[in-house]
């Protein structure tokens, strides 16, 4: 601090301590003695965003919220004051050139990228839906799903400023999906027509007893009436005890339970292994006749040194935080770290994961079921279809969150109207396959390929689904003395 003080005035370093010790008083977020002071209290009742967020929790529109608040204001502001509006818009006509030349270059420039994206994914990709059909015995961990999945780790289309503006280019997506048409289980991969034949030869090289069939797209062909379905959407995002900010990029250093956890990369006894994505196809699996349960993981590339500095920058917090030595007093003093089990096995994961490749991903699932006969107890085991894998206390769940599940009040949908809307919107979403770019682009989470082959392989024969689809016998190569 004192090298940093060296280069300031005398009046300088004064403000900044007069302006700090104001803002310690008065903001409630910065800790210490004040928080708890009158002043601290006044300034959390003063902070428009968490009321922004806290209305926003309770279903109540944030825009319509900051509209009430600032309506109010304005016309106070016009009592008090007559000539508000006058100036108002003496200083919009002032500065309107300047406003005028840089909305439309901004406008034009969002309004580009829309259309030479959306025309090189709609028209350049070709996507195509290949079936995973699975026999009879897998004996393969998902380690070999992890090794077919390192292929998918792709950075084309936008490697130079002309592919990304005037071409549109945009990095490959995949999709890994599985689908339960009335308890009958299907899996699937989306891909870009060009990516087919690398897809089939990753999926071949490590499976060969599979057989990969391009079939016609179940979501296209499904079409959704509300007389006679009703449905429920939803994300699946990282979510953890131990950070509460749900939109903290802290969230992509850690990972769920995946099958190392579990012990199945190992060579047991298939009888002994415990398989949490059994779960999954269980309840899938348990669906009626006529409901339906579908299921993506949309996900691409990801640069290596983003992410790689995310989580070296947990590890070093989660290092420092063992090396505090409680002494009584507020400055906190430093010690050799000595890290507990729980912050041993953080480091270890994190570092296990860093040395993989990593992939931005999003998950999505979507119920449907006849009108009228949409079972809660159904809906409810779809929205925590991963639980099996979540390890919230150490490191992270897959919970669900966005979509349908942000209603729980009565006066956030007056007869069903937002809740059609919303289910029409995940199935265009769900369609389009779309979480990188518009008109769908959501939010997403970074994990290594050891996450995504947890959640998605071929699944082994301890798993006996009744719904499961598997090929009825091994394929074998015919006979070399066959006349010809």
């Amino acid at each position: 601090m004192a090298e940093e003080a060296k280069g300031k005035s005398a009046i300088d370093a004064a403000f900044e301590s007069v302006a700090g010790g104001i803002e310690t008083l008065i903001s409630p977020h910065h800790g210490g003695k004040y928080e708890k002071s009158l002043l601290g209290k006044i300034g959390g009742l003063m902070n428009l965003e968490e009321w922004v967020d806290y209305v926003g929790d309770w279903g109540i529109s944030r825009a319509l919220f900051i509209t009430g608040l600032f309506i109010p204001l304005f016309i106070g502001a016009y009592i008090l004051f007559p000539s508000f509006i006058t100036l108002t818009w003496a200083w919009l006509l002032l500065f309107s050139p300047i406003i005028g030349v840089v909305g439309f270059i901004l406008g034009f420039s969002a309004a580009w990228m829309w259309y030479v994206r959306s025309n090189y994914i709609f028209r350049r990709t070709n996507p195509v839906l290949l079936e995973v059909k699975m026999p009879m015995e897998v004996t393969k961990s998902p380690r070999a799903m992890e090794q077919v999945l390192t292929g998918f780790w792709i950075r084309a289309s936008e490697t130079t400023f002309i592919d990304r503006v005037w071409h549109g280019g945009c990095r490959p997506y995949f999709s890994l999906e599985i689908a339960s048409f009335g308890g009958e289980i299907h899996f699937y991969i989306w891909t870009r027509k060009a990516f087919k034949n690398m897809v089939e030869a990753s999926m071949y090289a490590q499976y060969p007893e599979v057989e990969l069939v391009e079939v016609e797209d179940y979501a296209m062909r499904f079409q959704y009436d509300p007389k006679k379905y009703e449905g429920f959407g939803t994300d699946y995002i990282f979510v953890a005890n131990h950070i509460k900010d749900e939109s903290s990029p802290r969230l992509n250093a850690y990972s769920i339970r995946t099958y190392i956890d579990f012990e199945l990369d190992k060579d047991p006894k298939e009888e002994f292994k415990v398989e949490p994505f059994a779960q999954v196809l269980e309840t899938l699996g348990a669906l009626n006749h006529d409901e339906q349960a579908w299921v993506q993981i949309v996900f691409r590339s990801h640069l290596v040194s983003d992410w790689k500095k995310i989580v070296e920058e947990e590890v070093e917090m989660i290092r420092k935080k063992a090396a505090e030595m409680p002494n009584g007093g507020e400055e906190i003093k430093y010690g050799f770290p000595h890290p507990t089990e729980q912050q041993r096995a953080q480091m270890a994961a994190m570092a296990r994961h860093l040395g993989k490749l990593p992939f931005e991903f999003c998950g999505r699932g979507i119920y449907i079921a006849p009108r009228r006969k949409m079972r809660s107890s159904e809906y409810t085991a779809i929205r925590w279809l991963y639980r099996p894998f979540a390890n919230p206390n150490y490191m992270v769940m897959l919970r669900p969150r966005r979509g349908h599940n942000v209603w729980d009040y009565e006066w956030q949908d007056w007869n069903g109207i937002r809740w059609e809307i919303e289910m029409r919107r995940y199935f265009d979403r769900y369609r389009r396959r779309q979480v990188f770019h518009d008109p769908w682009k959501t939010p997403y989470n970074i994990t290594s390929v050891e996450t995504l082959a947890t959640i998605w392989h071929p699944p082994s024969r301890t798993i006996q689904v009744p719904g499961l689809q598997r090929i009825p016998s091994a394929k074998a190569p015919p006979p070399p003395n066959l006349p010809v």
